[in-house]
């Protein structure tokens, strides 16, 4: 009887597992595979969040390889970039919406956007920032 009791529970737990408990994203919302960018698509910045970043294009070789935007002060921000923009490997850059190649690693690249606290990623090398606009590059 114990056994039965203990069998049932399991498969309830199980089922609710099954069954999506948890939050998902839909297929519009998720970001195209990037280098270390496995996550939810950039959204707008709150009213008053939004700020601007500027840094050194950057790439690690974390988790198949993380792509960085190093500022001034030495943070590494894991950005976001907003469709259509793509980050490729191999070797690393960053494309354009027209598809050209806009950046490599290296170089300096400016973004808008804000600090997505309710993120994470298994990047782990610095806040993670939801940009809504590419300003500059070069």
């Amino acid at each position: 009887m114990r056994n039965q009791v203990v069998l049932i529970l399991g498969l309830i737990a199980l089922s609710g597992c099954a069954a999506g408990g948890g939050p998902t994203a839909s297929s519009s919302e998720q970001a195209s595979p990037s280098p270390g960018d496995d996550f939810l698509s950039p959204a707008p910045a709150p009213p008053g969040k939004e700020k601007t970043i500027t840094g050194t294009f950057g790439s690690d070789s974390i988790e198949g390889g993380c792509a960085y935007l190093q500022a001034a002060d030495g943070t590494r921000y894991q950005v976001l970039y907003p469709d259509p923009w793509k980050l490729e490997r191999g070797p690393f850059r960053l494309i354009g919406p027209d598809g050209a190649v806009v950046a490599r690693g290296g170089e300096t690249i400016t973004v808008r956007g804000s600090v997505a606290d309710d993120m994470a990623s298994t990047c782990q090398i610095g806040p993670i920032f939801r940009a809504t606009e590419v300003v500059s590059v070069g």
